[in-house]
C-alpha cells in the first residue's frame, strides 16, 4: 500500500471524525460555558445542574444533526467498501 494512499485515508478519517464529533463538542462547550457563567453568578455549585441542560442540548443536536451525519458516514464507508481491491491489489 502507498503511504499516500494511507495519508489520503487517514485524511478523510479525520475530517468524517470532525464532521461526526464537531456539533456535538460546540453545543457543549457553548452551553457549558453559558451554564458556568450562571452558576458562577448565582452561587449555585449543584453538578446535575450543569448536567442536565448539556444533556439535553446534545440529544437535540443529534436529533437535528444524526440523519445528515449517517448518510455522509453510510456514504463514506461504501466509498471505502469499493477502495478495498484498490487498496489491495
Amino acid at each position: 500500500m502507498e503511504s499516500s494512499l494511507v495519508i489520503e485515508l487517514l485524511i478523510g478519517a479525520l475530517r468524517m471524525a470532525a464532521i461526526f464529533a464537531g456539533p456535538i463538542l460546540l453545543t457543549v462547550l457553548v452551553v457549558g460555558i453559558v451554564l458556568g457563567a450562571l452558576q458562577s453568578a448565582t452561587q449555585i455549585n449543584e453538578p446535575s445542574v450543569a448536567f442536565v441542560p448539556k444533556l439535553v442540548a446534545v440529544m437535540l443536536v443529534v436529533a437535528i444533526t444524526g440523519g445528515t451525519t449517517l448518510g455522509m458516514f453510510v456514504d463514506y464507508v461504501r466509498e471505502m467498501i469499493l477502495r478495498i481491491p484498490a487498496a489491495v491489489g
